[in-house]
C-alpha cells in the first residue's frame, strides 16, 4: 500500500467532494431545500470546462463544440455555467417543498445525464471527452499530484470561508429564520422565495468550480462519472458528519473518501477479486450509513427541534 498516494488521493478527492457537501449543507440544513440533483451542477462544471478548453473537432469526432481556450477561461466558465444551470432548474423547482423538491431535482439530474449520454454533438455521448486540458504545476515548481491536491484544498477553504461569512451575517440569520418558521419570516417582511433561490444559486457556484478541477485531475469527462451515485455519496457524507455544521460536513466527506481510497489501495491477484472488493466497498458504505442513522442520539435531536 502506497501511503503517500493514499493521503494525496484523500486530500484531493476528499476536498472536491467536501465542496459539494458543504454547499449541500447550506441548501439543506440552512435553507431547508432537499436537493437530490447535486451531481448535475458538478457535471455541468466539468463538461463546460472540457468543452471550453478542448480542441475543435476533427476526423471522426462527433462533438460540435471545442473552443480551445486557456484553462483559466474554462475554469471561470465552469462556475458561471453551473450558476446558470441553477437559475434554469431552481426557478421552477424551488416552488416545491420536501419530497416533491427532492424528486424534481433528482429528475433534472437524470435528464441531464441522459442528454450527456445520448447527445454526441454536445460532449461526444457515452465516449466523453478525453485528454482534457490541465494546469502544468511543474512551472510553479510543484509536481502535478501535489499541485492538484493543493488546488483542491484551497478551493475547499475558499468555499468554507464564503459559507461561514454568509451564515454569520444578518442574511444568514434570516435564512435560518426562514428554515425554522417560514410563516413567521414572511410576517416580518422576508421574501422567502427569493432568499431560497439566492442560497441555491450561491451554493451552485463552488460546485461548478469543483467540477472543473475534477475534469483537470481525471483528464476525462464521461457520463458514467456523473451518476446519481455521486449525489448519494455526498448525502451519506453529510449524514456522517452531521447537518448544520460545516466542520462536520468536511470531516464526514474526508472520512468516507479515505475509507473508499483505503479499499482501492489494496492489491488483488485477479480482476474477480477487485470486483468483489468494489462490491464490498459499496456494501460497507451502506452499512456505515445505516449505523449512523440508527445510533444517532435521537433524544438530543428531539430536544434540539423542540428548542427551535
Amino acid at each position: 500500500m502506497n501511503i503517500e498516494q493514499l493521503i494525496l488521493a484523500t486530500a484531493t478527492f476528499g476536498s472536491l467532494f467536501a465542496v459539494m457537501t458543504v454547499c449541500l449543507n447550506i441548501q439543506y440544513a440552512r435553507g431547508g431545500m432537499i436537493n437530490f440533483g447535486t451531481v448535475a451542477y458538478f457535471a455541468v462544471g466539468a463538461y463546460t470546462y472540457a468543452i471550453f478548453t478542448h480542441e475543435p473537432p476533427s476526423g471522426l469526432d462527433r462533438y460540435v463544440f471545442g473552443f480551445d481556450f486557456p484553462w483559466y477561461i474554462g475554469f471561470l466558465a465552469a462556475g458561471i455555467a453551473s450558476l446558470l444551470f441553477a437559475v434554469l432548474t431552481g426557478w421552477p423547482t424551488l416552488r416545491l417543498r420536501g419530497e416533491y423538491l427532492a424528486l424534481t431535482t433528482f429528475a433534472f439530474a437524470e435528464v441531464l445525464h441522459s442528454v450527456l449520454l445520448n447527445e454526441r454533438r454536445l460532449g461526444n455521448g457515452s465516449v466523453g471527452l478525453s485528454n482534457v486540458e490541465r494546469i502544468d504545476f511543474t512551472q510553479f515548481g510543484l509536481a502535478d499530484k501535489y499541485g492538484y491536491a493543493l488546488a483542491a484544498v484551497l478551493l475547499l477553504i475558499a468555499t468554507i470561508v464564503l459559507c461561514r461569512r454568509i451564515l454569520a451575517s444578518p442574511y444568514g440569520r434570516a435564512v435560518d429564520a426562514i428554515r425554522d418558521d417560514e410563516v413567521a419570516a414572511q410576517s416580518v417582511g422576508k421574501d422567502v422565495q427569493r432568499m431560497r433561490f439566492e442560497v441555491f444559486l450561491i451554493s451552485a457556484l463552488p460546485i461548478g468550480f469543483a467540477g472543473a478541477l475534477y475534469a483537470m485531475i481525471t483528464t476525462l469527462v464521461n457520463p458514467m462519472l456523473f451518476t446519481a451515485e455521486v449525489t448519494f455519496f455526498v448525502w451519506i457524507a453529510l449524514v456522517l458528519g452531521g447537518e448544520r455544521t460545516i466542520k462536520g460536513a468536511v470531516l464526514g466527506t474526508i472520512a468516507l473518501v479515505a475509507f473508499e481510497e483505503l479499499i482501492r489501495n489494496f492489491h488483488f491477484e485477479s480482476v474477480r477479486g477487485a470486483e468483489i472488493a468494489s462490491s464490498i466497498e459499496h456494501m460497507m458504505t451502506g452499512v456505515i450509513f445505516i449505523l449512523v442513522l440508527r445510533l444517532q442520539p435521537f433524544e438530543k435531536i428531539k430536544t434540539w427541534r423542540a428548542a427551535q
